[in-house]
């Protein structure tokens, strides 16, 4: 009876160490979290979290075209975490749509880590940010969302 009970025990660990190390080789993604505003345009500053650790945020509008209520932005996402530091060259999709509020990401890292991976993300539109927006040429509005980096 013990020995049947060990048995399933060393068994159970030892699948689950292999589900574990199995997450850990399969994880392609790192996932990078940040609030944003804008100071004067084009530039942006914010904070970051998630994989990168906590750091800083900066970016620049490189081109800027509404349609309705959809707006289409170029920009250069530059994320200064604690960890880790990037570039990313982002193509944005912002519908602002009445109650809506959100944008889809897409690009590419240009500099530093994950260098020549694709990214992609969302983020939602506050009217009144949830934190302290320093500098904000808008008032209290901001950007908070995520940047997935797909490793090259």
């Amino acid at each position: 009876m013990k020995t049947t009970l060990i048995s399933r025990i060393g068994l159970t660990l030892l699948s689950m160490l292999f589900i574990l190390s199995g997450c850990q080789k399969d994880r392609q993604t790192s996932d990078n979290t940040f609030t944003k505003w804008i100071t004067d345009y084009p530039n942006m500053i914010g904070v970051v979290g998630g994989d990168v650790g906590t750091g800083t945020y900066a970016g620049e509008v490189l081109n800027l075209v509404t349609v309705g209520d959809i707006t289409n932005v170029e920009a250069l996402y530059h994320f200064n975490g604690r960890f880790h530091s990037f570039t990313a060259h982002v193509f944005v999709t912002e519908n602002d749509a009445p109650g809506v509020g959100t944008a889809t990401i897409t690009g590419n890292v240009t500099e530093g880590w994950l260098k020549g991976g694709t990214v992609t993300g969302e983020y939602k539109v506050w009217v009144k940010c949830p934190i302290p927006t320093p500098g904000n040429s808008v008032g209290t509005q901001c950007y908070e969302g995520v940047l997935h980096v797909h490793v090259p």
